[in-house]
């Protein structure tokens, strides 16, 4: 993975998180942000995944980064 695709995937990533910041804030002005709400469950889940995939792509630039050339598969 290069610099700027790891760029380009986290820029998607915020991307997301901003529209589901977005509408987590509409469901809490009109008093519906809560767990037993379905929607605002699946917004917890759908940040959860997105982390995840933070996650998943921090790892894969540190290996990226710390494994010499000569030793990627």
């Amino acid at each position: 993975m290069t610099l700027d695709e790891y760029n380009e995937a986290v820029s998607g990533i915020v991307a997301a998180q901003q529209e589901i910041a977005q509408a987590t804030m509409q469901l809490a002005m009109k008093g519906h942000a809560y767990l037993g709400n379905p929607e605002f469950t699946r917004l917890l889940q759908q940040q959860g995944g997105l982390l995840q995939q933070l996650t998943q792509l921090n790892t894969q630039m540190v290996l990226g980064v710390m494994v010499p050339p000569a030793m990627r598969p």
